[in-house]
C-alpha cells in the first residue's frame, strides 16, 4: 500500500461541527447563533443577473473560463480596490484559497498563525509538514495578535476577526507591516469581514497601509457580504511587488478550473447591490442588540458579525455551550474549537435576524445585564 503523509496525524484541532450537529439533534425551537453562514436570501438584483447568465449560456456555448476569473469581474474589482485586473484572481471560496496559497513556499518555512482562528490557517500548513507558531489573541493584548521577538516566513491575519470579532487599527497593522519587512516575510491577510467595518481607525484592506503591498497578500469573499455561501466565489489580491504573482497564476493554471461563469456574473452584479449592504448592516444591528444585552463580558460585535463571550469562571467552553443548548436552546460554538486560546469563550453569530436575538435575549434574562 502507498505510503500516507503522517503530517494527517499532526491534526490535534477537534472538528467540532459535527460533534454540533450531533448534540442538536431532537432539539426544537432552537435559536441558531452559532453557524457563521448567511439568514438573508439573496438579493433579487443578484438572482436576476444569475439568471440572466444561465439564459444566456443557452443561446450561446461558454465553455471554460480562464483559471484566473472572467476579464468583466477582474476589471471590475481592478477598479473597486485601485489596483492592476492582473493581481486579481477569482476562485470558488476563500478557504480554496487559504488553504492553497501554502503550496507556494517551502516547507522549512516557519508560519505564526492567529490563536484562537479559522482552522485551515494553522491545519493545511501542518498537513504540509510545516510547523506553526501561534499567535495569541486573548484579552491581556485585546484579542489582537502582536508581532513576536522571533522570526515568522509567513503570518496569516484576519480582520475583522474571526471568531474574535474584533478588528485591527491602522496603528496594529502597521507593526505587522514594519515586522514583515524586517523580518522578509509575507501576510496571508484574511479580509472575508471588512464590508462589516464601520470604525474609522479601522481598515478595510491592508494595503490602506503604507509599503503592505510588498509584503502581503489580500484575500475576500462574496458570501458573508452578498449571501454567496451557496454560490461559492471569492478573490486573491496578489501584488506583483510579492515576486509571488507569476507562481499563483501557475498554481491556479494547472490546479483549477474557474469560478462558474453564471456566479461570476452575479458577483459582477453584487458590487453595485444596495440591498446586499442593507443586509450587512441588518447583521450588524442584530450583533449590537447582543452587545447590547449581554454587558461588559462579550467583545467584538461592532464591526464585525461575530461576538466572543467569556463563559462564567467555573465553566469550560464545552460546558457553557451545553448549558446555553439545554437549557436555553440557543446554539453557540465554544471557543476551543479555534485553537486553545479560546478556552474559556463562546462564539456567537449575528447572521440572524432581529426577531430571532429578541426569543435569544428572552431566553437569556438571567445572563443579560
Amino acid at each position: 500500500m502507498a505510503k500516507v503523509n503522517p503530517h494527517f496525524q499532526r491534526i490535534q484541532r477537534e472538528i467540532i461541527f459535527p460533534v454540533i450537529e450531533k448534540k442538536m439533534e431532537g432539539k426544537k425551537n432552537l435559536v441558531n447563533l452559532g453557524i457563521g453562514d448567511v439568514a438573508l436570501p439573496l438579493t433579487p438584483h443578484i438572482s436576476q443577473a444569475i439568471k440572466d447568465a444561465t439564459t444566456e449560456m443557452t443561446n450561446r456555448p461558454i465553455g471554460y473560463g480562464p483559471a484566473a476569473g472572467y476579464s468583466f469581474l477582474r476589471s471590475a474589482l481592478s477598479e473597486k480596490h485601485n489596483v492592476p485586473a492582473g493581481e486579481i484572481f477569482i476562485s470558488d471560496g476563500i478557504n480554496s484559497d487559504l488553504a492553497g496559497i501554502q503550496e507556494l513556499f517551502d516547507t522549512s518555512c516557519k508560519i505564526g498563525v492567529i490563536d484562537p482562528g479559522y482552522p485551515v490557517f494553522g491545519d493545511t500548513n501542518i498537513m504540509a509538514g510545516r510547523d506553526i507558531t501561534l499567535l495569541p489573541c486573548t484579552l491581556e493584548n485585546n484579542f489582537i495578535p502582536q508581532p513576536p521577538s522571533c522570526h515568522l516566513d509567513l503570518i496569516y491575519l484576519c480582520s475583522p476577526g474571526n471568531p474574535t470579532g474584533v478588528a485591527m487599527t491602522t496603528s496594529d497593522l502597521e507593526k505587522w507591516i514594519d515586522y514583515a519587512k524586517e523580518e522578509k516575510a509575507l501576510i496571508i491577510f484574511d479580509a472575508a469581514y471588512n464590508s462589516f467595518i464601520t470604525s474609522d481607525n479601522v481598515p478595510k484592506s491592508i494595503y490602506d497601509i503604507p509599503g503592505a503591498k510588498s509584503v502581503a497578500i489580500e484575500m475576500h469573499s462574496f458570501s458573508k457580504s452578498h449571501g454567496f455561501t451557496g454560490l461559492r466565489c471569492a478573490y486573491s489580491i496578489v501584488p506583483h511587488e510579492t515576486g509571488l504573482n507569476a507562481m499563483w497564476q501557475m498554481r491556479q493554471n494547472t490546479k483549477y478550473n474557474g469560478c462558474p461563469y453564471i456566479v461570476q456574473k452575479g458577483a459582477l452584479a453584487a458590487l453595485t447591490c444596495l440591498d446586499s449592504k442593507r443586509q450587512v448592516q441588518s447583521y450588524l444591528e442584530c450583533a449590537q442588540m447582543l452587545k447590547n444585552a449581554l454587558g461588559n463580558e462579550i467583545f467584538g460585535g461592532k464591526d464585525s458579525p461575530y461576538l466572543w463571550w467569556k463563559v462564567p469562571e467555573d465553566m469550560t467552553s464545552w460546558q457553557f455551550f451545553d448549558l446555553l443548548l439545554d437549557e436555553h436552546n440557543i446554539v453557540s460554538i465554544p471557543g476551543l474549537g479555534f485553537g486553545k486560546s479560546g478556552e474559556g469563550y463562546v462564539r456567537l453569530s449575528a447572521f440572524t435576524t432581529k426577531p430571532e436575538v429578541e426569543k435569544a435575549l428572552q431566553r437569556l434574562n438571567v445572563y443579560a445585564h
